[in-house]
């Protein structure tokens, strides 16, 4: 359907949001970040907006050093930064480049704290309802659920019972589309059917793709998240859960 497909039809009427998009697929490409990168500038849009304030989290935790060794930061060339203009500045590919260069003698070990939540959480404006979902993307037409990793599973559930809005954020990048898989979907699923992934077929047939929206909201995935909810109910209760009929192994293959 034409509405599902962003980046030909739709986004030539927006220009600013086609040239957003291959910059970021360009830097993804060198950094396997991209979609993080989308998912930043969407979210940097709602807050403009006044729709959302919904923000990255890191993972909690420290760097660590062997007895005896001391402290030392990674080199860096000297960059006047008072300097006029014409003095050469650090990029962020430099930056990485030399970041690689020094992790094989890098002597720190980064040991997680706790487990991590999931990678985005924040609030809806309006009710101030809070919302929380893990960034996911891949370039299958499916959903592997080694990918879900239980900690987060456990934590989504927690704050759905509280009326959260919880889920995870799903792009499939071979199709350049993106849906919002709420947790109570998730659950049924891992209940109820056998079958270890989420085929897209799944997704295309029950769910809304983010649409398109303007300026940074390259797609606009609360739009997504209200239309699922008012067919479905905000418990996903309405929520009917039929499994697609598998097709041969070679139209799965083939991406179609």
């Amino acid at each position: 359907m034409e509405a599902r497909s962003l980046p030909l039809a739709v986004l030539t009427r927006n220009p600013q949001s086609a040239i957003l998009i291959m910059n970021l697929k360009r830097r993804g490409a060198e950094t396997g970040s991209g979609f993080q990168e989308t998912v930043n500038r969407i979210n940097e849009g709602y807050e403009r907006a006044g729709r959302a304030c919904v923000t990255r989290k890191a993972i909690p935790g420290k760097y660590l050093i062997e007895r005896g060794e001391s402290r030392r930061g990674l080199a860096l060339p000297a960059i006047d930064f008072a300097s006029s203009a014409g003095q050469p500045r650090l990029s962020y590919a430099e930056l990485c480049r030399l970041r690689e260069e020094n992790k094989t003698t890098d002597w720190r070990r980064f040991v997680p704290e706790s487990k991590a939540e999931p990678d985005y959480g924040g609030v809806i404006t309006r009710e101030g309802r809070a919302i929380f979902y893990d960034a996911k993307t891949t370039r299958r037409n499916l959903l592997d659920f080694d990918n879900l990793h239980a900690h987060q599973i456990t934590f989504l559930e927690r704050v759905a019972r509280f009326g959260a809005v919880a889920g995870f954020l799903v792009e499939f990048s071979g199709r350049r589309e993106v849906y919002f898989l709420p947790i109570q979907i998730v659950v049924r699923w891992r209940e109820e059917v056998a079958r270890k992934s989420l085929p897209y077929r799944f997704f295309a047939e029950h769910l809304t793709p983010a649409p398109q929206g303007k300026g940074l909201i390259i797609y606009d995935y609360l739009k997504a998240i209200e239309e699922q909810e008012r067919l479905y109910g905000r418990g996903y209760e309405r929520f009917v859960l039929t499994i697609p009929r598998a097709r041969s192994s070679a139209q799965g293959r083939g991406g179609t």
